[in-house]
This record gives structure tokens, sequence and C-alpha cells, in this order.
């Protein structure tokens, strides 16, 4: 192994370890145990907490250790300054940080969060992680290196279901025009193996279209540090994210529409029955 790649495979474990550390001590002493002073609004229905924003501080601080140098730009910090999503684009080394993704979850005592970290590299993601402490489950996956869960490698599924009335799904209109997300749950109507609107964590969802257990994902709203780690997971098993153009999912992209399947085939014949 060339030094190079020792010491990124050397980063990538601190990266990990990062995570589960800032996780252990500011994240899960806080799971079940928040105040009424612990959670807050940064817009309606849109939850952020004393958790969050300290796990932001501490993550950063670490992976700026790992990489001197490099930029963050994590979800809180664009909550309290926009133009810090600027740096997205930037050359060299940017961190993506979603401190706890499934805020909602997590404040209401649901297990269904996770923490998410992205590497860019001059606006293209090179590394992911996604952390499930309640399920004790770490994806990591590096471009053209493959995806693992826990250390074992993902292997790509084969033999996708063909008919799309069997598909599971996990789709979001809550950010679509009105005239296109009625026609969306038109579509959708008495499709009893896709959940609509049930919310969630992308660091779930993710995972699930990257081991079969889900078929595809429609999502409304497109930041990157929510689709940046779980569409590069996805796309080293064999699985894709697209927006609704066709044209390929980008972390320096902040559009609306994003359309997400396990196998790269089935995009366009979802794309057509969902939205064609």
């Amino acid at each position: 192994m060339s030094e190079q790649h020792g010491t990124e495979a050397a980063e990538r474990d601190e990266v990990a370890d990062a995570i589960r550390d800032v996780c252990a001590a500011v994240i899960m002493p806080r799971f079940r145990a928040l105040g009424p002073d612990d959670v807050m609004e940064k817009g309606p229905g849109d939850l952020v907490t004393v958790a969050d924003q300290l796990a932001e501080i501490e993550l950063t601080e670490r992976l700026v250790s790992i990489e001197p140098g490099s930029q963050v730009v994590g979800e809180e910090g664009v909550a309290e300054d926009p133009s810090v999503i600027e740096r997205v684009a930037a050359a060299g080394t940017v961190w993506l940080i979603d401190p706890i993704d499934g805020t909602g979850s997590f404040a209401r005592g649901l297990p269904r969060f996770a923490v998410m970290v992205a590497r860019l590299v001059d606006g293209q993601t090179a590394s992911a992680w996604i952390w499930q402490p309640t399920a004790g489950r770490m994806y990591v996956a590096h471009r053209r290196g493959g995806a693992f869960c826990n250390g074992v490698k993902l292997e790509r599924k084969a033999n996708p279901r063909r008919d799309l009335n069997e598909l599971t799904g996990d789709v979001r209109t809550t950010f679509f025009v009105d005239h296109k997300r009625m026609e969306l749950m038109r579509r959708l109507a008495d499709r009893d193996r896709v959940k609509v609107d049930h919310g969630g964590a992308c660091g779930y969802v993710y995972p699930e279209l990257a081991t079969g257990e889900l078929d595809y994902a429609v999502f409304g709203r497109q930041y990157p540090w929510d689709h940046a780690p779980g569409a590069l997971i996805l796309e080293e098993v064999g699985g894709i994210a697209r927006e609704l153009d066709g044209e390929p999912y980008r972390p320096t992209h902040t559009s609306w529409g994003l359309l997400s399947v396990s196998h790269h085939e089935q995009w366009d014949p979802i794309h057509r029955e969902l939205f064609g």
C-alpha cells in the first residue's frame, strides 16, 4: 500500500472513530433525556436540539484536525448563516456534517436517527459515513472502493423485481408544489408496499436502498448533508440517485426533487411510472 493510500485509510478510520466518539459523548446521553429548553424550532416544524448543535461543533473540530486546512459545511451552521452552503463547491476538501439526521425522531425518543458525514474533494463526494447509533451500524463508502457495513462489504443486488406494483418505496411529497404532489399521490394510491410521507431519516433510507430492503425513494428537499453520504453508499453497490430531470445527483446542486433507486437500471421505468 502506498503512503498516500495508507494515510487515506488512517483518515477514514479516524473519521469513523470521531463520529462514534462524539455521538457517545454528546448525543446519546441526551437521547430520551432532553429538557423543555433543549428543543427549538429553526422554522415551522423544523426542529433542532442542543445535541445537534453541540455535536456539530465537536465534529467540526475533530474533522478539521484530521485534515488541517479543510472546510466544513454543517446543517446547523447553514441554519445560522445560509452563505456557508457556498463552501460545498470550494476546491480542496470540504466536510459535510449532519449531526443528527432525523432530529424529529431523536427529539421524540424514537430510535430511527443517524449521524452522517461526507468528505467532498473539489465538489465531488469522495467518502461517506453513516452511523446508526441505536442499531450499532456504521456504513462507510469510498468512491470506487465499495461500501461496507461494520466492515463487511455490501454486495450488489442481482435480479431486481420487475413488477413495479411489487416494488417497495419511501416517498416524501411534502416539498413538491401542490399539483405535482397531488399527481404523485394519485399514482401511488393503492400501493401497499410504498410508504408516503412516512418521514424518518435519510441515514436509514439510503442504507435500506443499498441493501435492497427498499427499491426506491423520492425526496423533495435536496440539501447536501442529507443526500451526499447516502448517495455515494448507494452508488457503490449499483444503485443511483438522480434529479427528476435525469441528471446525476451532485452535492453542489440544491434543486428540488430526487429519485434514488436500489438498482440503477430501474431508474428510468420507476421515473416513468411516477412522473412520466
